[in-house]
């Protein structure tokens, strides 16, 4: 079942978010002070959104977004979606992505945008929900 974020969520989300990308393919280094920096950057932005998804008392996928503007309207945009590597292929994600639609509906957001590398299985994950590679963009990365 997805529920939307609370508060209490936080624990488990990070918990999840560490199991999820110290695997592979991403094998990650995040550590509990790490990923709580990391998610409280999306948590505590001012048009946060995040859903969570539990398998009985186990949270076993997680979507943190936020909302911003665009001349064409209001898109939400989608920083981190996970879900436990033992949960996966479940549908669980198509689960998260369909809240995340279905909210954005409600409220009349024009799109939905995300970042993911091509060669992660997630590119294919978010193809297969409908989402299309942009030709035009080109995300931009100095390593210092």
């Amino acid at each position: 079942m997805v529920n939307h974020y609370t508060p209490e969520d936080f624990p488990a989300c990070c918990n999840l978010f560490i199991r999820v990308f110290n695997a592979p393919p991403w094998n990650d280094k995040w550590t509990n002070e790490t990923a709580a920096l990391r998610l409280h950057e999306f948590i505590d932005h001012k048009r946060f959104v995040g859903f969570t998804l539990w398998e009985g008392e186990a949270l076993a996928g997680a979507a943190l977004c936020y909302v911003c503007s665009y001349y064409t309207g209001e898109q939400l945009h989608i920083e981190e979606l996970f879900v436990e590597p033992s949960s996966q292929r479940k549908g669980h994600g198509a689960q998260l992505m369909q809240a995340i639609e279905g909210y954005a509906k409600e409220r009349s957001i024009v799109a939905i945008t995300l970042l993911t590398g091509k060669s992660y299985p997630s590119f294919e994950f978010f193809r297969k929900c409908g989402c299309e590679q942009l030709d035009y963009l080109a995300f931009m990365f100095k390593e210092i």
